[in-house]
């Protein structure tokens, strides 16, 4: 009869964890190439329509602020010429889509998903913020003390944030032992099934 007693606090495999991050990551992935999509079709444009613009200065003008639609016209040009929405829309473009090829890679139980996420993400939060720097920049020269200066501010906070936690929640399988040793048994059954053929 074996003495040996099972050890209860021993660290188990957790294929769960990486598999909800991959999902995650995903849906960020998503997320950035909205924003991208966004900021592309408005580098493409020299001029915004004039309902575009009463759509994005009604809000303002309604709580007592004076913008105009020369005004808005204005700032949209300054950035175009200062290759703002390019610099932002490529970033978060590249971005989106190696995190969501890390994704895929990470939901596939494969540990380089997760280096190539946190590459996306470093990626988006760098030209991302720079982009929105530009904006903000261009927004305090053309709309004044407008609620949409604080508005462009409070995007480039988010574009940061989102970024980050982006690549942190990369990060998190790659340095947790459980989902190590998910990673470690998932790719040696994988080279087992593969030598056996």
């Amino acid at each position: 009869m074996s003495d040996e007693v099972p050890d209860m606090f021993a660290i188990r495999p957790d294929r769960k964890g990486p598999k909800t991050i991959a999902i995650l990551l995903m849906l960020g992935a998503l997320f950035f190439g909205v924003l991208a999509y966004t900021d592309i079709s408005n580098a493409n444009s020299e001029e915004l329509s004039q309902a575009q613009i009463e759509t994005l200065i009604n809000v303002p003008n309604q709580q007592g602020e004076n913008l105009s639609i020369e005004q808005y016209q204005e700032f949209h040009k300054e950035i175009n010429e200062s290759d703002g929405y390019l610099i932002r829309g490529a970033a978060l473009g590249i971005g989106s889509i190696f995190v969501f090829i890390g994704s895929i890679f990470l939901f596939a139980m494969k540990p380089i998903g997760g280096k190539i996420a946190i590459g996306g993400a470093g990626i988006s939060f760098v030209g991302g913020i720079y982009g929105c720097m530009i904006i903000y920049d261009a927004a305090k020269e053309h709309l004044l003390e407008s609620m949409l200066v604080q508005t462009h501010e409070i995007t480039g906070y988010l574009c940061g944030v989102c970024s980050f936690l982006c690549g942190a929640m990369a990060l998190l399988p790659l340095i947790n032992a459980r989902a190590k040793l998910a990673f470690d048994e998932a790719n040696s059954i994988q080279l087992i099934h593969e030598e056996s053929e």
